[in-house]
């Protein structure tokens, strides 16, 4: 019985790293059609929707490049709502005096679900454009995006997050998550988006978000989906940011995510029900395998330590040699050099895991609200 614990936790392990990005390639690879640019006349309409908080620093030289987007000028526009900040991010916003520019504020911090909320009250435009203000996009990100709706079926386009090295990248691992994304979209379709660079058609977009909503571009897509449309990625639509500042500053990033998939599942049990989510597979295997990874990497741990069998044995001291390994990366490559690694990576991500689970339990803005 201790063996089948072992085994059965390996094996869903093996398939949720390994087994599951082969899979959905293959399957990507047999269903896939090409997509067909959107005629550039007779653009449509595009509010971007812009969230901020405390952004003075960065806020001139974002507005200034949406306003520079390869798109007509009359036909896009940039809402910007202040969530409570503090700074001088509204008198910089109204400094530039510009027609194409609207602002909301107000005093207190409530959270993106929130300010995006008010936002949508005041969209008109054919098509929303979300986006954050550290990111940079290129001047034909808009129109890349815009392309994929040439098929009637795409309700939402997520674009390409090119992040530059540094002390607190995901490196190798956001590029293996961006390759599931791509084979997900051209089997299907996503499950969520990237938060930061994304298109949809505003009538599909729900009004009013639910308050502390942690994973507004989860909710959003899905909701999409629900309506029979379908969310695609496009490699070409580039935006680009820069690395989290810290290993730290990463690993509370992906709580925040983790903890908001946890939220999500319980904000919209349809999704669990394979009978009303067309992409039950994809999330099952995708994201609700991936919160269970820690508890499934405990018990292969405690199993094989109290095995009788020597190759489930031999794994205990494998796993243990992985986390000295990751243990010896962290205080030697990444506090001295600045550095990661594949393992130090994989164990910050499964910690991150372990710990949503545990937040869970406490108010959402203890995981998003600025202190």
């Amino acid at each position: 019985m201790i063996d089948a614990f072992f085994w059965i936790s390996f094996f869903l392990f093996l398939y949720a790293y390994l087994g599951y990005p082969l899979l959905i390639n293959i399957l990507s690879f047999i269903k896939s059609r090409p997509i067909k640019k959107l005629d550039s006349v007779n653009l449509p309409d595009v509010t971007v929707i812009l969230s901020v908080y405390n952004a003075e620093k960065m806020i001139v030289d974002r507005l200034n490049n949406l306003l520079d987007l390869e798109f007509p000028s009359a036909k896009l526009r940039v809402l910007v709502v202040s969530d409570g900040s503090t700074d001088k991010t509204v008198k910089l916003v109204e400094q530039l005096q510009n027609e194409r520019i609207q602002c909301i504020a107000y005093q207190e911090n409530r959270g993106k679900a929130y300010a995006l909320s008010q936002a949508l009250q005041l969209v008109d435009s054919e098509y929303t454009l979300f986006a954050d203000v550290r990111q940079q996009f290129q001047r034909d990100t808009l129109k890349e995006l815009l392309s994929f709706f040439h098929d009637p079926k795409v309700g939402a386009v997520t674009g390409n997050l090119i992040i530059a090295d540094g002390k607190g990248t995901p490196g190798l691992y956001w590029k293996y998550e961006k390759n599931i994304r791509l084979a997900e979209s051209r089997y299907q379709s996503l499950i969520g988006v990237t938060g930061a660079v994304y298109l949809a058609k505003t009538k599909l977009i729900p009004k009013f978000l639910p308050q502390g909503l942690l994973l507004d571009d989860m909710y959003i897509p899905l909701q999409i989906v629900l309506q029979g449309f379908q969310v695609k990625f496009c490699p070409t639509a580039i935006a680009t940011d820069k690395a989290s500042a810290s290993l730290k500053e990463e690993f509370d990033r992906k709580v925040r995510t983790l903890a908001g998939n946890y939220q999500l599942l319980k904000c919209l049990p349809w999704t669990l029900n394979p009978a009303k989510n067309p992409l039950w597979f994809q999330l099952m295997s995708h994201k609700v395998l991936r919160l269970i990874i820690p508890y499934l990497l405990i018990l292969m741990l405690i199993s094989s330590a109290v095995s009788s069998d020597w190759l489930v044995r031999s794994a205990f001291f494998a796993q243990i040699l992985c986390y000295l390994l990751a243990i010896i990366s962290y205080f030697w490559l990444y506090r001295v050099k600045g550095k990661s690694n594949i393992v130090l990576t994989f164990c910050m991500l499964n910690l991150a895991a372990l710990k949503a689970s545990m937040v869970l339990s406490t108010t959402p803005q203890n995981l998003w609200k600025r202190r």
